[in-house]
């Protein structure tokens, strides 16, 4: 996969500016880092955080995750327009950089991929918002953070996230669970094309923040490379678009 993938990410990025620094997260061969980077610069976590704020600063480090309307030389924290937007990030880095990184964790596991199986990486870790003096957690992936309180999610630490309803007035949960072995031939070529496009998504982190917001557009995601639609062209260019896999029924599960 990786001189394939490698040049699958070249032809992705297309106009966006490239990074100074390696961004690819795989290790391994078949491992993904949560991190922006498997080696490198940017293979930073919270247990070994970088010295300088010259690497949270995204408009430099990752020019290729923003809209090209957007000036490269302004400061872009983590992304954002405004570096006290980014507060909450900063507070928790600067303990980390204390070395509370490792008591922190609460939990972080690596991707994996395969042509049957695909694992997305991510770490989580503990941290108070001085804002709203609320215990959470902090959830890691490929430079994209989410703060939750502690009272939503208080299964972070065995690895189990709560999911709650939130497509309209939907009570069932429909969990895909299959095994790939009893998948026809053609279906099973099919699964794979589309693990394959997951695979690549996941393995280069500017290629990962790109997808995951290649369809949202809203107020804090200002500046960002999105509509893009960047998934749906993947998937075509891989012929896992306009497939369709014949499913054991998927198993259905109510919400709390």
């Amino acid at each position: 996969m990786h001189g394939k993938a490698a040049r699958s990410r070249s032809d992705r990025v297309g106009s966006a500016p490239l990074s100074r620094f390696s961004t690819s997260t795989v290790f391994g061969s078949k491992y993904l880092v949560p991190w922006l980077a498997a080696q490198g610069p940017l293979a930073y976590s919270p247990i070994e955080p970088p010295a300088r704020d010259y690497f949270f600063q995204y408009s430099w480090i990752l020019p290729g995750i923003f809209d090209p309307t957007v000036n490269l030389r302004e400061h872009r924290y983590f992304g954002r327009y405004r570096k006290d937007s980014s507060k909450f990030l900063f507070d928790f880095w600067g303990s980390a950089r204390k070395g509370c990184g490792a008591a922190l964790q609460q939990y972080c596991e690596p991707g994996f991929f395969s042509d049957v199986e695909v694992k997305a990486p991510l770490a989580a870790y503990h941290h108070v918002r001085k804002y709203y003096d609320t215990a959470g957690s902090i959830l890691i992936q490929h430079g994209s953070y989410q703060w939750i309180s502690r009272e939503d999610q208080p299964r972070i630490d065995q690895g189990q996230v709560l999911l709650y309803r939130g497509i309209g007035q939907s009570t069932i949960f429909r969990c895909l669970q299959f095994d790939p072995s009893d998948l026809t031939a053609a279906n099973r070529e099919i699964w794979r094309k589309y693990l394959g496009v997951q695979a690549e998504m996941l393995s280069d982190s500017v290629l990962s923040f790109n997808t995951i917001h290649d369809r949202v557009k809203r107020s804090e995601t200002e500046g960002l490379r999105h509509g893009t639609w960047l998934g749906d062209e993947m998937a075509t260019q891989a012929g896992a678009v306009g497939c369709q896999v014949e499913f054991i029924p998927p198993m259905e599960c109510t919400t709390e």
